[in-house]
């Protein structure tokens, strides 16, 4: 790909991350007062129960940080801790009713915003779009895996 190219498609990632509101650490994209990493992890643990070590491979961050964000969920009642019974050395998280109802509320949310900014596009410049999302990112967790690979080595 030209170096033009290249530089055409940085932009556009950079204005979509500032136009998307992935800057904002308070907020999510459409408008609910959580940041993106306790959405996230309230996603995760919607639908099963988790260790804070598999929480943070899941959202490929450092265990500390999770930690820390866990310790944010479970201040606000949205997440539960409880110590595995077949390892009493390690504590498994699970959603709170207040978790299981904001991240409803927040799906609910995502969807009509994600239904506003496609509202004017076609059925098949929809479909474009998200292939074109799959794509990139395929692309970048492929080449992130072999810059850690090339890290470890």
């Amino acid at each position: 790909m030209e170096q033009n190219t290249l530089l055409e498609l940085r932009t556009t990632v950079q204005k979509f991350v500032r136009h998307f509101g992935l800057l904002e650490q308070s907020i999510t994209p459409c408008g609910y007062s959580l940041s993106l990493s306790q959405v996230f992890a309230l996603q995760e643990l919607e639908s099963k129960t988790l260790s804070v070590g598999v929480l943070a491979d899941i959202l490929l961050l450092d265990r500390s940080s999770v930690s820390r964000l866990v310790d944010q969920l479970v201040k606000a009642n949205f997440v539960l801790r409880n110590i595995n019974e077949n390892n009493r050395r390690e504590t498994l998280l699970s959603l709170t009713e207040k978790g299981r109802t904001t991240i409803h509320k927040v799906r609910q949310q995502s969807i009509h915003f994600y239904g506003k900014v496609l509202q004017d596009v076609s059925e098949n410049d929809q479909r474009m779009i998200t292939d074109g999302f799959k794509m990139f990112t395929t692309a970048i967790t492929r080449v992130k895996g072999e810059l850690k690979d090339e890290d470890e080595s």
